[in-house]
């Protein structure tokens, strides 16, 4: 019998040491009139509220309509509120549903290079809008946020900010309030924390799962300890290997630079992404083509096309997120990525 093969899952939900949630969904549940969840609800609330630096925090529903919920109830009713037009899934969805029910929203539009556009951000703040909802760093690419370069158009009291990729607590900007999303870690979409200062509404969903909750907290609070100090080297090491091997051939769809140091993104000429994902999960390494972490099966990343990339170039582009792995580990996986890559273009292009 063969020995199993080590599995390298390079879509760790955007932190290091995230990991798939890896113990039944099965525990406490919040129900009504149960004083002994319901505490250890609050107790949870109060610890996420506290390490984050936030009065209240709450555990709840994160569909697109719960959060334009929130963020409704947050902001004054005649304020006009701009929305970045690289939020995640969900809360890009909640701005569209504050448009339709009738809130002034207005769209921030990125550059080339990943940013905000400046002249957007000037667009807005000339038209009255003093609130803003952005990603400190970005679904799918990664991209770190200036808040300074924000702050010349938005002061921190009017932004809401979407903290799931954030990694280090004390790189967490002070906001208004904030978005912590659940299924980082356990994959539960539809749950998550929002932070504020003061909270004037309940918890959204009759029922929570608070092992979830309880698992999201607790590895939420480690990622933030643990420190990667490496963890560039061994991504800028990868990203030479596949651009000295392949050349032109590849493109960095976002300057390392500017993103997280444990993630970098690749488009690959000629092959589909999802093409590529499936070949090297038959290797035990496991990508994602950016949107929603899924291997390929979705559509190309939203955030890349709002950046200026065609759908085309997007179907080719592969999200990289690395964890605890060691530079020997993440050669071979480049070995790999490079003969894989150059087999299949030359089955479908050469």
């Amino acid at each position: 019998m063969q020995p199993l093969k080590k599995l390298y899952c390079l879509d760790v939900n955007h932190a290091p040491s995230f990991q798939p949630f890896d113990s039944a969904p099965i525990g406490i549940r919040l129900r009504s009139g149960d004083g002994e969840s319901l505490e250890l609800l609050k107790n949870l609330n109060r610890s996420f509220a506290s390490a984050f630096g936030y009065s209240e925090a709450v555990f709840c529903n994160f569909s697109p309509a719960a959060l334009s919920f929130f963020i409704d109830q947050a902001v004054p009713s005649k304020e006009i509120i701009a929305f970045s037009s690289k939020l995640p899934h969900n809360l890009y969805h909640a701005g569209q549903f504050l448009e339709k029910s009738g809130r002034t929203i207005l769209w921030i539009e990125a550059d080339a290079e990943g940013r905000l556009s400046e002249d957007s951000l000037a667009s807005a703040k000339e038209r009255g809008a003093r609130y803003l909802v952005c990603s400190a760093v970005d679904e799918d690419t990664f991209y770190i946020e200036s808040m300074k370069r924000v702050n010349r158009y938005f002061d921190m009291k009017h932004l809401i900010l979407d903290l799931s990729n954030a990694l280090k607590l004390e790189n967490i900007p002070k906001a208004f309030a904030a978005f912590v999303w659940g299924y980082k870690v356990g994959s539960f979409k539809h749950s998550g924390i929002f932070l504020c200062s003061k909270c004037t509404f309940t918890d959204m969903i009759p029922s929570i799962d608070l092992t979830v909750y309880d698992h999201f907290y607790n590895t939420y609070m480690k990622t933030a300890n643990d420190s990667y100090d490496n963890i560039g080297e061994i991504r800028d090491c990868f990203v030479k290997q596949i651009t000295d091997a392949l050349g032109c051939r590849v493109k960095l769809m976002i300057n390392p630079i500017l993103t997280l140091p444990n993630s970098c993104y690749i488009g690959f000429d000629g092959v589909f992404a999802r093409d590529l994902i499936r070949s090297m999960a038959l290797e035990g390494i496991f990508l994602t083509n950016g949107e929603l972490c899924s291997l390929g099966l979705s559509q190309p990343s939203r955030i890349l096309k709002a950046i200026g990339y065609s759908t085309e170039e997007a179907s080719t582009a592969i999200s990289f997120s690395f964890g605890k792995m060691t530079q020997e580990e993440v050669e071979s996986i480049g070995e790999k990525i490079i003969y894989k890559y150059r087999q299949l273009r030359a089955i479908l292009v050469d």
